[in-house]
């Protein structure tokens, strides 16, 4: 299958162009373009571009408002409700990772959590950017009774991926993890289906509960499994739980409850989640700056740890997405067949210039 290369700037301007073309303004087109073009840059082909045909789709179906903006619609000292008006949920989430960080700096935490939110993107983009503020950032996104994941034990779908992310200050190279709670996260199974390749064993499940390797089977009826298999899955399946739980505390006193990226579905009983973002300000504790230090040199002190067998070295969650960026602005991205047909005939239809 043949493939298109791009620049990072190539697929900002296009994301741009194309979330201004279905409704959105300039701001907020730039915030979600910009994310779009890293999550490429940083490796994480699944949350990039290849969204924007999905996002299209929840713009005409009504489940995103292109020009809705967030609110804070409570204001607690260092809690905060926002209300993201089903809005790009990457500018909702941007916005209340900024505040949360602005009340960490006044009184040593900040925690928003976000209702009425659409897909949020690559979750550890805002705690990266809590991390270069010198901050901790925690970012959970989870939804309990709507998504594409079997609980574990089950067959048939009742969560959502729910992802964790958090950040640590360590100098030019902080930790930075991010990773959904099932097995494979939605959209990488997307990617495979758009490259035309197998997902490893034990990732989904087809429509009759059985085990699969192939992405269609996702889209017909299948499942995706919580992270950790027929051995450990009970603890993917307990931090999928608890996301969702925790993004839920935005739900309460809503009177339109519906959970974060289902904002289609209300009053549906049983469905709980949203967003849930929190920063924490290390001088609230002591030295920010010899914290940071410390941090940096224990994380130097992982990297130089000695590889296993079939291993040339340890890394440290942040280390591939820094290298993916390193080398993808420098040769550029590969965009599948399948993915390049689908924005083009987005371009078409919005009467924009090609990617």
């Amino acid at each position: 299958m043949a493939t298109f290369i791009c620049t990072g700037d190539q697929l900002e301007r296009f994301a741009k162009d194309v979330c201004v073309a279905f409704g959105t303004d300039e701001e907020i087109a730039s915030v979600v373009a910009r994310h779009l073009a890293r999550a490429n840059l940083s490796g994480h082909d699944s949350h990039g571009v290849i969204r924007l045909p999905w996002y299209r789709e929840s713009a005409r179906s009504g489940e995103l408002v292109p020009l809705a903006r967030p609110e804070v619609i409570s204001e607690k000292g260092p809690i905060a409700v926002i209300d993201a008006q089903r809005g790009f949920g990457h500018h909702s989430t941007a916005f209340a990772m900024d505040w949360a960080m602005g009340a960490a700096a006044r009184f040593g935490v900040g925690i928003a959590a976000i209702r009425h939110s659409n897909h949020i993107g690559r979750v550890g983009e805002y705690v990266e950017t809590a991390a270069a503020g010198g901050m901790i950032g925690l970012a959970t996104v989870g939804v309990i009774g709507a998504g594409g994941v079997a609980p574990f034990g089950g067959r048939s779908r009742f969560l959502g991926t729910n992802p964790w992310a958090f950040g640590v200050p360590a100098g030019d190279r902080p930790f930075l993890f991010d990773g959904a709670t099932s097995a494979l996260a939605e959209g990488k199974v997307r990617l495979a289906l758009a490259k035309g390749v197998a997902v490893p064993l034990g990732a989904i499940v087809d429509m009759d509960g059985n085990p699969s390797t192939q992405p269609p089977d996702l889209y017909d009826g299948g499942a995706l499994l919580p992270l950790g298999g027929d051995i450990a899955g009970h603890k993917g399946y307990g931090y999928s739980v608890a996301s969702a739980l925790l993004g839920g505390l935005g739900m309460i006193g809503d009177s339109e409850p519906t959970a974060a990226g289902t904002a289609s579905v209300t009053d549906e009983p049983g469905l709980l989640g949203g967003v849930l973002v929190m920063a924490i300000n290390p001088g609230a504790f002591g030295d920010a700056a010899a914290y940071e230090n410390h941090a940096g040199t224990v994380l130097q002190r992982l990297r130089e740890r000695q590889p296993g067998p079939g291993r040339t070295e340890v890394l440290v969650p942040g280390d591939p997405e820094r290298r993916a960026r390193t080398e993808r602005s420098r040769s550029g991205m590969e965009i599948p067949e399948a993915t390049m047909k689908e924005l083009d005939a987005l371009a078409a239809e919005l009467g924009i210039a090609r990617l």
